[in-house]
């Protein structure tokens, strides 16, 4: 009976109608449910859906191990989706937030090379050379040390100021 919605008929939606009559009469119930899944699984491939839910209980096609390995089916693609989405957006994330720390970081350590080398430059210019080890330690100051050492290098007298403005600032 489910191949007799694949016969052709000069009333698709009459034969169709008459089918899910036919079905309809049988009493056994697991037969009629399976007889009535495997029919509407047929219909589904040549009539609207729309028309094989007014003609047939959607509850019995639902109850077919068929559909339900279909809605797994689809259950798992749509895991499987969903992760492969979660995870490329979680990754776009991650890359916009990583350009954002390392434009801040980039930042930062470019004010702080910026600051130490105009320090530098501003004592050797009043001192004459600064020894490696000044220079290091100058490089190893934050930006907000660094602020305070451009302002109180201007009451230095000597390099040896500088090395204890130095020792009293490390870290």
């Amino acid at each position: 009976m489910p191949f007799a919605t694949l016969a052709f008929s000069e009333s698709p939606k009459r034969l169709l109608e008459q089918v899910a009559a036919a079905v309809d009469r049988i009493e056994e119930p697991l037969a009629f449910s399976n007889i009535s899944a495997c029919t509407q699984l047929l219909a589904g491939l040549r009539f609207d859906q729309r028309l094989i839910g007014e003609l047939f209980p959607e509850e019995v096609m639902q109850e077919s191990v068929i559909y339900q390995k279909i809605i797994q089916k689809g259950h798992k693609l749509g895991l499987l989706e969903g992760k492969r989405e979660g995870l490329l957006e979680g990754k776009q994330e991650g890359l916009l937030e990583g350009k954002r720390e390392g434009l801040l970081e980039g930042k930062r350590e470019g004010r702080q090379e910026e600051g130490s080398s105009i320090i530098i430059r501003q004592l050797t210019r009043r001192f004459g050379s600064v020894d490696d080890q000044l220079q290091q330690g100058i490089q190893k100051l934050s930006v907000a040390q660094l602020e305070e050492l451009s302002e109180a290098l201007l009451d230095f007298e000597t390099i040896t100021d500088v090395a204890v403005w130095l020792a009293s600032h490390q870290q």
